[in-house]
């Protein structure tokens, strides 16, 4: 081809593209245009409607639904249809989502104290009474006293008494000399996640779990202080037993979810792998705190005594540590371990921004016929939720975003319903999915306590003035709040259908609930004893908490919804951020800071941020992080090429360095984020006058709200990382995670922190500099589009 041809052949496509970019022009004019006309004034006050309609409550109503009947995960199919119904009932599109998962279920126990000869002198019954006063706790179909995933097993061996099982619990019975190596534990249920009770053990070569519930736990209502037990007063029941799972959680080398199918969805024919790096391989029971203190008698005087705080108030039994010496236990548990369905129900209104969605959840399956608190009291507000938002729907009322709604199944097993779907929706769910709020057991007690990712907060609080505490002293639920927990809001650690959200997908999250406090009864927590008839009479009378619940979170919703630049407070989460930070530098070692870091070392770090990037990206899927990525690459190659022109006449930085350099990236995000949120407040009041503003202006705002809200769709995501944590690959979020040795309890930071505890410089050093860098992609974020 000529030249001549190849310049005709140039202009015969100009044509072409001139059509194509003006018919993308005309797309992106034509959408703003209708953003511009679709908004509406509303035909009525949302907030106002929603408290109306819900002074009609109808928790109650749906409290005894659920608890009239046994829903162990993955059974009772006829409550997913009749949730299913509800929401269908209320205007709400429905959907039945089902994953197979490996579980248990339990087949037949025992538990057995012997003498030196080998004769039975005790055998527990591992039951809890029946009450004439409630009916769930009567009849032949209560689900049975076992901790799901425990091995099957029928072990006969000396036991020894390790408190709460903890893995400085172990460390001191190391130190004292007493060998848990062959013999059975007995702890007692408390400050760490059960199924880490178990870890622990087994890895210090137990070969059986025994868990009670003590009442030196129960903060003084015990009979011996004079209150009477349930049924007659508020004091715990003392045949309660704690059933529950023993999956590792968040431990070292493991996930939630099914522990089969660590990081993917159980979803058709997916290939299984060998459990037991999330479960564990012996026996495990739990009892009452009547039915051991027979068991713990036997340890009197022997072994040694532990510390002060070893101590709970079994009366007759002295704390002594054993070995037991003369008596044996024989423990028997059998289970039955299969792939089994389990059901999601979702519900959803649709928005105008179907790409901007805020969800609802709650689990539905129970340990027990009952579960009044634990799930059925967030159960029954959910379907309060939907009657508000449904009936708010019907009424004319345009949702600017979508809502869902989620009903879980195999929460208590291992967060299964809730982490299954997680994984086989990541990538819609991290590019469409604006917050995760979670209720579970909404309401346990009368007070009010809230924990969330900090950009939530601004947004908790608002919403919670605008709803009575239920109380009749005219106080508002923020006002209880500041009363009584001093507005604190904690952070996210796991146990609860959030993790997923949060700790893998980077989705903002908050979980909301009414917890047993001041002046409230033992809640009987996983027991027959959580049924309908305590609920009336201790928990909640007259079902108000459960109606205020169900306020707060539709109008959470709602808020979130209504707002045309999303309502999120980056101030707030930043301004954490360096308050974490603060804690976790306290922890570093003095002596660490003049320590030299290798440019290997360095260079494999440069080479780690470019991956991440990527990942982060992926997670977002957005158009400012396309760019952002496009500029960081440049502006790193640049970099990397003047260091290295340099690299001769540089220092070898030292980790002091790079601890400086990472606390000065997170104090500058911080102060740019609080400009950055005046400015956002400051579109918003533009566009809640943009009446008195030119056509062409309104056009040009609405092109910065829409930028501004992709920053805070996505700010949350730049604080993950690709590989995940250390020996936890699974959590993702290097801000917030559960702690590896304790469960529930979240820590902050835990790739600093953790590598701190572990003596680690150069882990130190790689998340040190995570945490820069990912302070530095967020800052940018803020900055393109500030």
């Amino acid at each position: 081809m000529t030249y001549e041809t190849k310049r005709h052949e140039v202009h015969r496509r100009k044509p072409g593209r001139f059509w194509y970019y003006s018919a993308i022009t005309g797309f992106v004019l034509t959408f703003l245009l209708l953003c511009y006309l679709d908004e509406a004034k509303p035909i009525l006050d949302p907030v106002e409607h929603i408290l109306n309609l819900l002074e009609q409550n109808y928790a109650e109503q749906w409290s005894k639904k659920y608890t009239a009947e046994t829903h162990l995960a993955g059974t009772n199919y006829g409550l997913v249809e009749w949730t299913r119904d509800k929401f269908e009932e209320y205007g709400w599109k429905t959907t039945i989502d089902t994953y197979d998962v490996y579980m248990s279920h339990p087949e037949s126990n025992s538990l057995n104290l012997l003498d030196s000869d080998g004769q039975v002198v005790y055998s527990a019954s591992l039951k809890e009474d029946e009450i004439s006063e409630d009916p769930s706790t009567r009849g032949n179909d209560t689900v049975p006293t076992f901790l799901s995933y425990a091995a099957n097993g029928n072990v006969t061996a000396q036991y020894v008494y390790a408190n709460y099982g903890r893995m400085e619990d172990f460390a001191l019975l190391k130190k004292l000399g007493v060998d848990v190596n062959d013999k059975i534990v007995i702890v007692r249920y408390g400050k760490i996640f059960r199924g880490l009770n178990v870890k622990f053990a087994q890895d210090e070569g137990a070969v059986g779990v025994l868990i009670y519930s003590d009442p030196g736990d129960d903060l003084g209502l015990t009979p011996a202080n004079g209150y009477k037990q349930y049924p007659h007063g508020p004091a715990r029941q003392d045949s309660s037993i704690q059933r529950g799972s023993v999956q590792f959680l968040g431990g070292v080398g493991a996930a939630p979810g099914d522990p089969t199918t660590p990081g993917y969805a159980s979803k058709g024919d997916v290939p299984r792998v060998d459990p037991h790096a999330s479960i564990g391989k012996i026996p495990v029971l739990p009892i009452s705190y009547r039915e051991v203190t027979p068991i713990l008698e036997k340890l009197n005087d022997k072994g040694p005594m532990g510390p002060r705080d070893w101590m709970g108030e079994l009366v007759g039994f002295n704390y002594n540590i054993g070995p037991s010496d003369g008596n044996l236990l024989n423990m028997y548990s059998n289970q039955t371990f299969n792939i089994t369905p389990i059901w999601n129900v979702y519900a959803e209104i649709e928005g105008k921004r179907k790409d901007e969605v805020i969800i609802i959840g709650n689990h539905r399956d129970a340990w027990i016929k009952g579960g009044a608190g634990d799930p059925n009291s967030g159960s029954a507000a959910l379907i309060e939720v939907a009657r508000a938002l449904g009936d708010l729907k019907k009424a004319g009322y345009q949702f600017k975003r979508t809502i869902i709604l989620q009903s879980f199944d195999g929460e208590e097993y291992g967060l299964l319903g809730s982490t299954e779907f997680g994984e086989y929706q990541a990538q819609d769910l991290k590019r469409k999915v604006i917050a995760y709020f979670n209720m579970d057991a909404a309401v346990e007690g009368r007070h009010l306590r809230l924990g969330a990712s900090p950009i939530l907060n601004r947004l908790l609080r608002k919403v919670a003035s605008w709803v009575p505490y239920p109380d009749g002293r005219g106080l508002s639920l923020y006002d209880h709040f500041l009363e009584e927990s001093g507005d604190r809001i904690s952070n996210l650690g796991s146990g609860s259908d959030y993790t997923v959200f949060l700790e893998h997908l980077g989705i903002p999250s908050a979980d909301i609930g009414f917890r047993p406090g001041r002046g409230d009864g033992i809640y009987h927590y996983h027991s027959n004893y959580d049924s309908f008839w305590w609920m009336s009479n201790f928990g909640d009378k007259g079902f108000v908490f459960h109606n205020a619940a169900a306020k707060y979170l539709s109008l959470l919703a709602l808020e979130l919804s209504r707002k045309k630049l999303l309502d999120f407070s980056v101030e707030d989460y930043t301004c954490a951020l360096v308050s974490y930070f603060s804690q976790i530098e306290a922890k570093i070692p003095h002596e660490w800071l003049q320590l030299p870091i290798s440019h290997h070392t360095a260079r494999k770090l440069r080479k780690s941020k470019d991956k991440n990037d990527r990942f982060v990206l992926d997670a977002s899927q957005s158009v400012f992080g396309s760019y952002q990525f496009r500029k960081e690459s440049l502006d790193h190659r640049s970099k990397h090429h003047k260091h290295q022109v340099q690299h001769k006449h540089r220092h070898t930085p030292t980790l002091g360095k790079i601890l400086d350099k990472t606390r000065h990236s997170l104090q500058e995000l911080s102060s740019r984020a609080a400009l950055f949120d005046d400015e956002t407040t400051l579109l918003q009041e533009q566009y809640d006058k943009r009446k008195q503003l030119h056509v062409f202006d309104r056009i040009w705002l609405l092109i910065k709200i829409a930028n501004r809200n992709l920053v805070l769709k996505y700010f949350e995501r730049n604080f993950l990382y690709h590989r995940g944590l250390h020996k936890r690959p699974w959590f993702k979020h290097i801000v917030f995670a559960s702690g590896r040795y304790t469960g529930y309890a979240g820590q902050t930071w835990p790739g600093i922190g953790e590598a701190v505890e572990d003596g680690d410089i150069k882990r130190t050093v790689k998340w040190l500099d995570i945490a820069k860098h990912a302070a530095k992609r967020a800052h940018f974020a803020l900055d393109y589009y500030g």
